[in-house]
């Protein structure tokens, strides 16, 4: 059975895939998202994407990132982001996920960490295809494939400072607190989409009124509170469908009231059923 893990803030937690680590790494395509479009999302980890074969488009904090092939972008902590395809055009990409608890406890690195996340300082870093920062990713991502530990410590460490010292790309600036009462709402609902929502719920949990509430995802993510709620529940289906995962317990899984009601939202959505799409990902899988 499908178990949520949150975090102290409510957000949802990631899984992680390397032993011993707080590393998830994986290789993916955009086409197994509906509308080749992830769910907006966050969370305390810090996350670097490279686009290796076709195009894709990137959203982090309000500002739109295209990525050629072979460019990367390097995404902050606590950071709403999601990768996506205007074009609606298939992306080969890898990316790798690591908590800023990776690099030990001491209290002076994780001050430095800390000064290196904090809402003040950068969103994300674009990468091009041939900066230094893309080669370190990919001596990442080759050394987290065969669980050498101390060469991702190394690697996460080069690539850290390395971007500590060059140009920041967009801050938070003047909506900084919008931001942040985005991500304690969103959080809300990342850590409890396999529960009864209701918008009070959420606009309690970042201390607004329901008209506030409203008017900032409708203004920074463009949907309102109960369609976020759906789309990311959604998509944590979809994730579910594309592992095995029977359509009735995917639906509940993710907060759905049954199996009939999950197709219909489902097919309302994006003109396809459950079991359409879960078939069409095993034959694309199979031919490739």
């Amino acid at each position: 059975m499908h178990q949520l893990q949150v975090n102290p803030d409510g957000s949802e937690q990631l899984e992680y895939t390397m032993t011993g680590l707080p590393v998830r790494i994986s290789t993916d395509r955009l086409r197994i998202f509906q509308d080749y479009a992830a769910a907006c999302h966050w969370h305390d980890d810090l996350e670097i994407l490279a686009a290796l074969d076709g195009e894709m488009d990137y959203f982090v904090n309000n500002k739109k990132i295209h990525l050629k092939k072979g460019d990367g972008i390097f995404v902050n902590a606590r950071r709403l982001h999601y990768g996506y395809s205007e074009k609606k055009e298939d992306c080969l990409y890898r990316f790798v996920v690591f908590h800023p608890s990776l690099l030990g406890n001491d209290a002076v690195v994780q001050e430095a960490i800390s000064q290196f996340t904090g809402d003040t300082q950068p969103d994300y870093w674009h990468l091009d295809a041939s900066s230094e920062g893309m080669l370190t990713f990919h001596s990442l991502y080759a050394a987290a494939e065969v669980g050498d530990a101390l060469q991702v410590l190394f690697h996460i460490a080069g690539l850290l400072n390395g971007l500590r010292q060059r140009e920041a790309n967009q801050s938070m600036g003047e909506s900084k607190i919008d931001w942040q009462l985005l991500r304690r709402m969103t959080g809300y609902i990342q850590g409890h989409y396999d529960e009864p929502i209701t918008l009070q719920a959420i606009a309690a949990s970042g201390a607004v009124c329901r008209s506030r509430c409203c008017a900032l995802f409708r203004g920074h993510l463009g949907m309102t509170p109960m369609e976020y709620v759906t789309r990311y529940r959604l998509d944590k289906a979809c994730s579910l469908l594309r592992e095995g995962t029977n359509v009735t317990e995917a639906a509940l899984a993710c907060g759905f009231h049954g199996s009939s009601y999950f197709a219909e939202v489902f097919k309302r959505t994006w003109n396809i059923t459950p079991r359409e799409y879960q078939r069409n990902y095993f034959q694309q899988s199979v031919h490739e």
